[in-house]
C-alpha cells in the first residue's frame, strides 16, 4: 500500500476494522466472571488490551460459551459421550487479514470423576474455519463457527456493561 492510499483510506475512515473490537481470547472464571482479550484493530503491531470483568456474567452468556463444547468434541469425538464432564475454560480467536474470523483454539477442563477433584485442561492447537476446498483439512464446521460467532457477540455485549446484575431488575412495592 502505498502512502497516498494509506492517507486516503484514513480520510475516508470508512473500512470495516473502524469502531470494530476484535476479541482475541475469552475465558470464563470459576465465580462467572470473564477476562477478555482484546484489540481495537486487526493490525499486527496493535496493543491487546485486558478487560477483567468484576461483575458476573449474564446466564446466556455463561451458556453460549459452554455450548461451544461440541465444536470442541468435533474436534476430539472420543469425548463427546462425556460432555458433561466437559467445562469450556477458554476460546482465542484469530483474523485473517480480511478481518473475518480464521480460526479458533479451545480450551477445557476436563473431570475424570464425578467429584471434579481430578481435572486436567485440554487445548487444541490453532483450528482453521471451514472453507470451500477445505474437505480433507482438520478444521471447524460452519455449526461450530455460528457458536464462536456468538460467544464474540456476548464478549462484546460484556465489555460494553451487559452483566448479570444489570440484567436483573429489582422490584419494591410492585414497581420496578
Amino acid at each position: 500500500m502505498t502512502t497516498t492510499q494509506t492517507i486516503q483510506k484514513e480520510q475516508n475512515n470508512k473500512t470495516p476494522s473502524s469502531n470494530q473490537i476484535f476479541i482475541q481470547k475469552v475465558k470464563i472464571n470459576s465465580d462467572n466472571t470473564a477476562k477478555i482479550w482484546y484489540k481495537q484493530s486487526n493490525d499486527l503491531w496493535s496493543e491487546e488490551r485486558t478487560f477483567t470483568g468484576k461483575d458476573q456474567i449474564t446466564e446466556d452468556f455463561l451458556n453460549t460459551f459452554q455450548a461451544t463444547v461440541r465444536g470442541f468434541t468435533s474436534c476430539i469425538p472420543r469425548l463427546a459421550p462425556e460432555g458433561n464432564k466437559i467445562t469450556m475454560n477458554c476460546i482465542r480467536f484469530e483474523y485473517g487479514k480480511d478481518e473475518f474470523l480464521q480460526s479458533a483454539l479451545y480450551s477445557i477442563k476436563y473431570a475424570f470423576n464425578d467429584q471434579n477433584n481430578a481435572v486436567i485442561n485440554i487445548s487444541t492447537p490453532l483450528l482453521p474455519i471451514y472453507k470451500e476446498g477445505m474437505e480433507n483439512t482438520f478444521c471447524i464446521s460452519g455449526k461450530d463457527e455460528e457458536a464462536l460467532h456468538e460467544v464474540i457477540a456476548k464478549a462484546k455485549a460484556y465489555l460494553k456493561g451487559e452483566t448479570r446484575t444489570k440484567q436483573m431488575s429489582l422490584i419494591v412495592d410492585n414497581t420496578k
